[in-house]
């Protein structure tokens, strides 16, 4: 052995480490001969204030070299003088030897004094060591006056006799935590407890046994003591000694997962045989954490399930045995009477009768029949759907109405919680689709899940994650029979194969409805999935399948982390959706945002004549979701006690997401429904009650905070529908550290429209005519020459203006404007079809070719007597810009506008306003019956249509919006007017609270519009 100051033979790990962190340079080193190898050494390297451990092992010529976790062996040497010599330059290690650690470069330890009770004593034992009952800290100028520590036998110097008296209150250093007298009995039981199991000779080593005694005796039993202390659940420095005993259970766990890997690939006879198996598990590198290696054990049983499983299905096939009815009885893993088809439910309302005199009523909804019912104490009134004409809801006011016209008169009923309003206007909405007559839907339910499985199988049951059940805002229980349209789940570190995940989430969704259900397509990226199912119905209306996957791992070239998207038309609608797993670590936001930016601008996906506008304005509706990674800038403590408090509203305030899109860095366009449940990250697997911020692994302890990581983002055309009816996270799957994320949305979809007159000839033709053209940019660019280029679905090719007319800078901002626009001529031209169009405006620099700003205008509020105003921002690659407004009409002497059915659902003013005493006739296929109600016809949303006897001042903007115009505000309008806010009068009485339930998710937004407000 080496005599030289770096060679520490009575060292312990723990020892060792404590003594390079008080060094505190990067290259110090302390090697340490092995406890467990006969002729091995242990070298501790502190680098970057993270102390990492090698060991130099001996080779079967009888020299040395160090090995890695890996086992990849490096250059060999005669004797360990010789190999720390060498190793002053990193070769293969984090860095070099530079600075060795030796007992002496710190300062001469506090003479030991052996306390006995209160008082001092000279006596020493005959023993190697002192050996006492209570409770060891360091000696020091702070240590508590009865406090005493084990120690070896000739350190130090001997202590000189003296008189028997009390020891001397001893000064305390400030920054030293003193323990309480609870944690000094805690941590004397603790180690009476040990001496009495070392004493019984229990079969553990005596190397770990000394790694226990060390760990009671030092600060990592008082940082355990302050974690638990301060809220936390996790002793992470407990778990610290457990971590390099599960080095050798790692490996062994890579071998028996492979052993089983190949018989499950032997009995899958009906996958093809390849050379690499998609359930290699093994991990990658030496730093793995204690959980992961933890949960793969609990994934074993299910593993050699799955293979049993396998070779069951197999070896029945394969000779042909029916299986029998008690066995398919006993395979039914759970019971689903608690989703069975809800067809009847009940509400208590208070019904308003003549004289303004209330009555409680009870209104029955049946599904299945498709009727309503009042229930009075002096009978019952029946009204079938086709009866049902519109339903409004009012906004304002204490009490929470609902009016429902009928085809004989207006009905208001009083909900005492909104949620049992929202409730009954779900059911009656599904009512009205399931007994539509029309064959093509316009609207669609879509659930959209994410979740990060942390490599872990997922558990048997995971009906609550696709019933939207849970924390959160959550689908009410009574909806929970009815099943979505369209299903997309996305996963990050999945702990199944793709074959094996898409099978088990055929069979959950099957199960749970009962129902038949179409595989649409599915996508890997390493441990990333994406999968579409949508209802048997609907797999007809599925083409232009793409799927596409970004790479922004390690250079950009690892798929451990990045994006796996698909994109298809359902109809004539473009959807897109993209599963990401995004850079993690609280510190690497600015990285997280450039994993966007190249996801968005490489993922080959979308229709290619829209593929010069930016990647997010080439769908209708797109879907942005996944363990997106984002933290909370918050620390530990101050999380966990605003948890304690349910102060959500202000744990996101310091949500880097949030953050980062308010500055218009990341998603920007994008929306989020409002988070009402608790972080998704990092919990304690197996329970949702403890979040297990320490991450343990062989090198460090990492600090994870709780923090919302898994999001559900989304974007849609303006004035296209899109309402979001959950967002939440399930309770009960606690396979993995995050809990998997739900969101459900009703959108609006357009038919692959067929005219019902045939083509129309040249004096028939539709024509989209704009004029007056104004475009605001707010940056001058010293260019002169600008067209504007017109794209969309109901356009033959692309349309190019003639250059503009006019210009003038002003500061650093210019206006372009062109007088006259040459008409567009639509394919198809029939109004019923063009409504539902948008029209993609690119403004073109034509000094150099490039596109500086785009934007999306909707056809569907449109006049088609005169020319109406329209005004929208212009983004580039996310950025606002500018502005554009102009003159926009419709010339289409055929068709008309089909009312939707999602416009059966609309939202009024407060009962008793102007609009109530003036009532605008709705258009579409109900116009006539609409019009006999007289005085009961309802006041109509911004989102029904509308036609020329809708309103006298259609033509211009409405109050709301010239005063949102005002402050540059106008992105927010339809929102604002589609939640009610659409007369000044209310306008005044708005607050933070109304503007954020509105959508207004911009604090800044917020900001500028109340200051406006309070200017009325």
């Amino acid at each position: 052995m080496s005599d030289k100051k770096w060679f520490h033979r009575q060292t312990s790990r723990s020892e060792a480490e404590e003594l390079l962190y008080k060094a505190g340079l990067d290259g110090s080193f302390i090697v340490r001969p092995s406890g467990s190898i006969q002729g091995a050494y242990a070298l501790s390297l502190l680098y970057k204030n993270n102390v990492h451990t090698y060991r130099a092992l001996p080779t079967e010529d009888g020299m040395l070299s160090i090995q890695t976790f890996k086992g990849v062996q490096q250059r060999k040497f005669m004797t360990i003088d010789e190999l720390v010599d060498n190793n002053k330059e990193a070769h293969g290690l984090v860095c070099g030897l530079t600075n060795p650690v030796g007992a002496t470069d710190l300062p001469p330890p506090v003479p030991p004094f052996p306390v006995l009770g209160n008082r001092i004593s000279n006596n020493v034992n005959d023993n190697n060591q002192h050996r006492v009952s209570s409770p060891g800290f360091p000696l020091s100028n702070s240590s508590p006056r009865n406090a005493s520590i084990t120690f070896p036998i000739g350190t130090g110097r001997p202590g000189p006799p003296l008189p028997a008296r009390d020891m001397p209150e001893l000064p305390k250093i400030p920054d030293q935590i003193v323990p309480t007298n609870q944690e000094l009995r805690l941590q004397q039981a603790l180690l009476c407890r040990f001496e009495n199991m070392q004493m019984m000779g229990l079969p553990v080593s005596s190397n770990f046994q000394e790694e226990i005694r060390t760990y009671l005796n030092g600060k990592n039993w008082k940082s355990d003591v302050t974690t638990i202390t301060v809220g936390g659940s996790q002793c992470a420095q407990l778990q610290s000694l457990l971590v390099n005993e599960a080095v050798t259970l790692q490996s062994e766990l890579d071998v028996f997962m492979e052993k089983v890997e190949f018989l499950r690939v032997l009995f899958d006879v009906s996958t093809p045989l390849c050379t690499n198996s998609s359930f290699n598990r093994k991990a990658n590198g030496s730093d793995f954490d204690l959980e992961q290696v933890l949960g793969r054990l609990t994934d074993c049983s299910q593993v050699v399930q799955i293979l049993n499983k396998t070779a069951h299905t197999t070896i029945e096939k394969g000779l042909n045995l029916s299986t029998s009815n008690s066995r398919e009885k006993a395979s039914k893993r759970k019971n689903y009477q608690r989703t069975a088809l809800m067809l009847k439910k009940r509400f208590e309302v208070k019904m308003e009768g003549a004289l303004k005199k209330t009555t409680q009523v009870k209104v029955e909804l049946d599904v299945a029949r498709g009727t309503l019912s009042i229930h009075k104490p002096e009978g019952e009134i029946l009204y079938n759907n086709n009866r049902i004409l519109q339903i409004i809801k009012h906004n304002k006011g204490k009490s929470i109405k609902l009016e429902v016209v009928f085809d004989d008169k207006k009905r208001e009923f009083c909900f005492e919680e909104n949620q049992q309003r929202e409730v009954f206007c779900q059911l009656i909405q599904q009512i009205r689709n399931s007994h539509s007559k029309t064959s093509e839907p316009d609207q669609i339910s879509i659930f959209c899940g994410t979740w990060n499985m942390g490599n872990a199988l997922p558990p048997d049951d995971l009906s609550s994650w696709l019933l939207c059940s849970g924390s959160g805002r959550v689908l009410d229980p009574s909806l929970h029979s009815i099943p979505h349209d369209m299903y997309v789940f996305g996963t990050q570190e999945s702990g199944m194969t793709e074959k094996d995940w898409n099978r088990k989430i055929m069979e959950e969704i099957g199960q749970i409805f009962n129902d038949n259900f179409h595989l649409v397509v599915h996508a890997s990226l390493w441990q990333m999935r994406i999968v579409v199912i949508v209802k048997e119905e609907h797999k007809h209306r599925i083409s232009h399948i793409k799927t596409s996957d970004v790479k922004t791992g390690i250079a950009n070239t690892l798929g451990n982390k990045g994006a796996v998207g698909v994109s298809f038309f359902f109809g004539g609608t473009p959807f897109c959706f993209i599963n990401s797993h995004l850079t993690s670590g609280a510190e690497k936001c600015t990285r997280r945002n450039n994993n966007y930016h190249d996801i968005i601008s490489q993922l080959a996906l979308g229709n290619d004549r829209f593929k010069q506008f930016y990647f997010t304005n080439r769908f209708e509706h797109i879907f942005f979701f996944g363990d997106l990674n984002y933290r909370l800038n918050l620390g530990v403590e101050d999380i966990l006690r605003s948890l304690k408090d349910n102060e959500l509203r202000h744990l996101q305030e310091y949500d880097q997401l949030r953050i980062e899109k308010n500055a218009a860095k990341v998603l920007s366009g994008f929306n989020e429904d409002e988070i009402n449940f608790a972080p998704t990250y990092r919990y304690e697997r197996g329970t949702r009650e403890h979040y297990a911020h320490l991450k343990v692994k062989t090198t460090c302890v990492k600090t994870n905070v709780p923090s919302w990581c898994d999001r559900v983002m989304w974007k849609s055309y303006p004035e296209v529908y899109n309402i979001s009816r959950s967002y939440g996270c399930t309770d009960d799957i606690m396979s993995s550290d995050h809990s998997p994320v739900f969101s459900s949305f009703y959108v609006g979809v357009r038919t692959q429209y067929v005219p019902k007159q045939g083509v129309k000839n040249d004096a028939s033709a539709a024509q989209i005519l704009l004029s007056s053209i104004e475009v605001k940019l707010k940056r001058g660019s010293g260019r002169k020459s600008f067209s504007l280029a017109f794209h969309s679905d109901c356009l033959p090719h692309c349309e190019k203006s003639e250059l503009n007319t006019a210009m003038e800078e002003k500061d650093s901002s210019i206006e372009l404007k062109w007088a006259k626009i040459p008409a567009l001529k639509p394919i198809i031209s029939d109004l019923e079809y063009l409504v539902d169009q948008h029209l993609l405006i690119g403004i073109r620099c034509e000094d150099d070719g490039d596109y500086i700003g785009e934007c999306m205008v909707p056809l569907r509020k449109i006049s088609t007597d005169h020319p109406k105003r329209f005004s929208q921002p212009i983004t580039h690659k996310e950025e606002h810009v500018g502005d554009i407004t102009g003159l926009l009409n419709i010339s289409c002497p055929r068709g008309g506008i089909k009312e939707k059915t999602y416009e059966f659902i609309q939202i009024g003013g407060s009962p008793g306003s102007k609009e109530d005493d003036h009532p605008i006739i709705v258009g579409g296929d109900r116009k006539k019956e609409m019009r006999n109600l007289g005085k009961f016809i309802p006041p109509i949303s911004p989102t029904f249509p509308r036609n020329a006897e809708s309103s006298n001042h259609e033509n211009s903007p409405s109050d709301l919006e010239i005063m949102l115009a005002e402050i540059g505000m106008t992105k927010h309008a339809t929102r604002l007017i589609e939640s009610g806010w659409d007369d000044l009068h209310f306008i005044k009485d708005m607050n933070d609270a109304d503007l954020r339930e509105a959508g207004v998710r911009c604090d800044k937004d917020r900001a500028i519009i109340l200051e406006r407000i309070q200017r009325l």
